[in-house]
């Protein structure tokens, strides 16, 4: 197995660089008289805290300027994800229904959920402020200056939730002069999007710009009325053989549709088309110049989302598998001769009349017992089972009617201080504030039944303080940078979740806050003119606090149990049923968890240790070991009670222990760029979301070992043409998986061995592919008028990714071709520029998030888009040439 890796990775490797530098030489030669300023342009990055050629950085970095974020269409933090070897970015988690929500895995590390009891493990950040949340964390790319993608652990200098790397996104500071542009795109299912940016300066030493950017987009999912599984003659395959109510198998069999507003939620809105966007955004920033030395920043921003839910599909229905307790529960309730595991009679409690205990629950009260359907001799109120038959034929259609809503609003301020002391000696002073009120609403089994309805509302805000000493001494040998960092979270994510006829109506509120302070120091010493020494640390104290309010409002553990009212004597002399149950209090029955708060206090040093060597002004090969973490907190999305905050209510921290080496060059002056970087990291105590009965509930349940390699290459090759290309390897498998149950109910960790015939074969991490190329050419020519043509494309190829920490097979996604393309033709001088182009032009549709929720053995996915056709407007009045 080593001895094939190495031979692919040899392969990839000549392909990547090899190749490349001969061609490149090739056209170089045919080409002796290339003007001198035909060079790659220089990026600076602020990746170590202080601005530096990213050729000069110890750190694998993907940086991405202005020009090719418009190049190539890249609109979200998403859209980023197929120009960095070795990341996965995916809108939308499982069960979320939004694609505001960032799922980021770098090197097999991130976060697939989007609980607040999680936090991400790779950071986003916006001009140095962090997003603590994954909801929220697709950001649109407004008015962006550059995009710095740092991989592996960055625990000592941006803190203790890039244990998998970090995105940090730099906006445009406002021009001297006043200066106005703005870009319209149509495209397919009625698509219209607006970028519209002004600089307006007020005086020589204040300056303003402001920015605004809309998305409007159809859904490519239908809701359609479902008119049974056998089309060709519309009749249904009834399992209630020879019931009066319904007749032989065979016959057209009447049913009703529980409606979504009967059962609580955080929202009651349906949409006829899923998968689409609305939304905008505005950004505006205000620079103060108080002197040659100081810079004052305030800016502010405000994202508003009213849209659809993501697209959602059946993928498969197995309601006898043996997990499967409520999809048997409520299959066996509709007739009342399906026996019910643990001999529980169809007339019995779990099957009774569905309603809580208190008067908000109004709406709720009321609704008819299971077992009082399809069997009580009234044809009217007869009900399908949940089978199979919900599964469509076509992807982009879904027999959905339930809830379909994803709504945000957010907004923030932040002011930045620069204050240059010295000409060695430099202050910065972050202060940012961000609010957010999220709410989403989705139909997750894609039928008319009410079988599991989801919908969450997640108000959050957070307050963070950054105080940065940049420096250089001892001749400018040695450059340094020491800092403070304060931030504070408060916020709760509401769970309302309704399974199978509202057997289980999980109706939550679980409050967070977190305070985390941290002390760093990150030096870089040059022992010679070439070698160099870097060594840093980050100590991180947090406090945490929490209280679960999470309730099951038709109060189904009673039911099951067969004690009911909560506060009924019991079997047991002297205790009622809320006690016998393990329920915390008389005055809150149905509540899972102890009133109170809980807190949790951690501690974490996060080092780092690295080598540099100046082969030559254009070579540098480096070393580097360093370590990351990831806070724990609280299980949430309980389905049994706890009298207490015992220890399987919690789990801890994430590790991750990582060693690099490097080699940034350039070559052929300064045409070519090629950076390679290979890879190793122990990851240990992964917090995975595994299944306790009904509920997905996060445990340290894992461990995992990755390796890998990546080539980055951009070149120039004459006459108009570029390249830019990556190759990215990860073999990222774990090798630990605890098996562990939590009050009789087991935890559902897929054995992966078992799966295959290959007992060496090993779970996948989610979202890390094996092999990921990028190849991304462009053309430009210059006509004699002053125009010029300019032709774009990428293509980048993803090898079989799991979705789902358990290798779920219908969750696969399986290898991937995604081919984008754009002509753009830009008037004489640059004022304006006209593009059309496609995305996803051979039509790949694969699985972008989804679940396996065994406690009703249902799978269900999103699939990604189809192909698209684009058409965009470019406007610059300030332009001076073409590019």
């Amino acid at each position: 197995m080593k001895g094939v890796i190495r031979d692919i990775g040899t392969t990839a490797f000549v392909m990547g660089v090899v190749l490349p530098l001969t061609w490149c030489a090739g056209a170089a030669a045919q080409d002796p008289a290339r003007p001198p300023h035909e060079v790659l342009e220089e990026i600076v990055v602020t990746a170590q805290k202080r601005a530096e050629d990213v050729q000069d950085v110890p750190i694998s970095i993907t940086a991405v300027t202005a020009e090719e974020l418009e190049r190539k269409g890249i609109r979200d933090v998403v859209t980023l994800t197929n120009v960095a070897p070795n990341v996965s970015l995916d809108a939308g988690t499982p069960f979320s229904g939004s694609d505001m929500v960032l799922a980021a895995y770098i090197r097999g590390i991130g976060q697939n959920d989007f609980a607040f009891n999680q936090d991400p493990g790779v950071g986003v950040y916006i001009d140095g402020v962090y997003l603590a949340r994954s909801v929220g964390a697709n950001t649109s790319m407004l008015d962006v200056e550059r995009v710095e993608i740092l991989r592996g652990p960055q625990g000592s200098l941006f803190g203790r939730n890039t244990i998998g790397g970090a995105i940090s996104i730099v906006t445009r500071d406002p021009g001297s002069e006043f200066m106005f542009k703005g870009e319209v795109t149509t495209g397919q299912f009625r698509r219209m999007d607006v970028k519209l940016t002004a600089d307006l300066p007020i005086s020589s030493r204040l300056l303003s710009t402001i920015s605004f950017s809309s998305a409007n987009r159809d859904g490519y999912q239908r809701r359609i009325a479902f008119a049974g599984p056998n089309v060709a003659d519309g009749t249904y395959n009834n399992p209630f053989a020879n019931i009066p109510d319904c007749g032989p198998i065979g016959t057209i069999c009447p049913y009703v549709s529980e409606s979504a507003d009967s059962f609580p939620s955080a929202g009651y809105q349906s949409s006829t088309l899923q998968g689409g966007q609305d939304q905008w955004n505005v950004r505006g920033k205000l620079v103060f110049l108080a002197s040659d030395a100081v810079k004052l920043t305030l800016t502010g921003d405000y994202t508003d989302v009213d849209q659809p839910a993501q697209a959602n599909s059946i993928l498969a229905v197995d309601s006898s598998y043996a997990t499967a307790q409520f999809g048997l529960f409520y299959n066996g309730c509709l007739a009342q001769n399906t026996p019910i595991p643990g001999g529980i009679p169809a007339g019995s409690l779990v099957c009774g009349p569905r309603g809580g205990l208190t008067p908000t629950l109004q709406p709720f009260l009321g609704m008819p017992a299971l077992g009082g359907i399809n069997n009580d001799g009234n044809p009217s109120n007869n009900q399908l089972p949940f089978d199979g038959r919900f599964i469509p034929s076509n992807i982009d259609t879904t027999y959905a009617t339930a809830n379909s809503f994803s709504k945000l609003k957010a907004w923030g301020l932040a002011t930045t201080l620069d204050w240059a002391f010295t000409d060695t000696l430099s202050l910065k002073w972050i202060n940012a504030y961000r609010d957010m009120q999220w709410t989403a609403g989705t139909d997750q089994d894609a039928s008319p039944m009410t079988i599991l309805s989801t919908s969450f509302t997640m108000p959050q805000h957070e307050v963070s303080e950054e105080l940065q000493l940049n420096g250089k001494a001892f001749d400018e040998r040695l450059n340094y940078v020491v800092g403070l960092y304060y931030f504070r979270e408060s916020g709760h994510l509401g769970d309302l979740v309704t399974f199978p006829g509202a057997l289980l109506t999980i109706d939550s509120m679980n409050d967070l806050t977190t305070t985390a302070k941290a002390v760093y120091m990150h030096l870089n010493y040059k022992m010679t003119d070439k070698l160099a020494l870097t060594a840093g640390a980050r100590y991180t104290k947090e406090h945490k606090l929490f209280e679960g309010h999470q309730a099951d409002d038709n109060g189904f553990v009673y039911k099951i149990a067969g004690c009911f009212p909560p506060l009924s004597a019991s079997p047991v002399p002297g205790q009622n049923c809320r006690e016998l149950l393990g329920f915390p209090t008389d005055s809150e029955p149905l509540r899972f968890y102890p009133p109170g708060v809980s807190t949790q206090d951690f501690e974490n040093t996060s080092p780092t240790f690295g080598l540099e060597y100046h082969i030559s002004n254009d070579m540098m090969a480096y070393a580097s070991w360093s370590k990351g973490y990831k806070t724990g907190s609280w299980t949430t999305r309980l389905s049994l009670p706890h009298a207490t905050y015992d220890p399987s209510l919690f789990f801890g921290p994430e590790h991750a222990t990582a060693e690099e080496l490097g080699l940034k060059s350039e070559w052929l002056d300064h045409r070519m760029r090629t950076n390679i970087a290979v890879f190793h990291t122990k990851y240990d105590d992964i917090q995975l979301n595994s299944q306790i009965g009904i509920s997905p509930t996060l445990v340290n349940a894992g461990d995992a070992r990755i390796y890998g390699a990546e080539i980055e290459a951009q070149m120039l090759l004459g006459k108009g043409f570029s390249i830019s290309s990556a190759v990215g390897y990860a073999n990222a498998e774990y090798v630990r998986l605890n098996n562990v149950s939590d009050n009789g109910f087991p935890v559902t960790l897929t054995s992966c061995p078992e799966r295959t015939s290959d007992p060496n074969d090993q779970c996948d991490l989610p979202k890390t592919p094996e092999w990921k190329l990028y190849v991304g050419p462009q053309y430009e020519v210059r006509l004699e008028s002053g125009a010029a043509v300019r032709l774009n494309a990428d293509w980048t190829y993803t090898s079989k990714t799991a979705n789902d920490f358990g290798n779920t097979e219908q969750l696969m996604r399986d290898s991937v071709n995604m081919v984008n393309a754009s002509v753009t033709y830009q008037a004489p001088g640059g004022h304006w520029e006209f593009s059309v182009g496609g995305t996803n032009l051979a039509d790949e549709r694969y699985i972008m998030n989804g679940f396996n929720q065994g406690g009703i053995a249902v799978i269900f996915g999103t699939y990604s888009p189809p192909r698209e056709w684009f058409a965009t407007f470019r406007f610059r009045p300030e332009a001076s040439g073409a590019r």
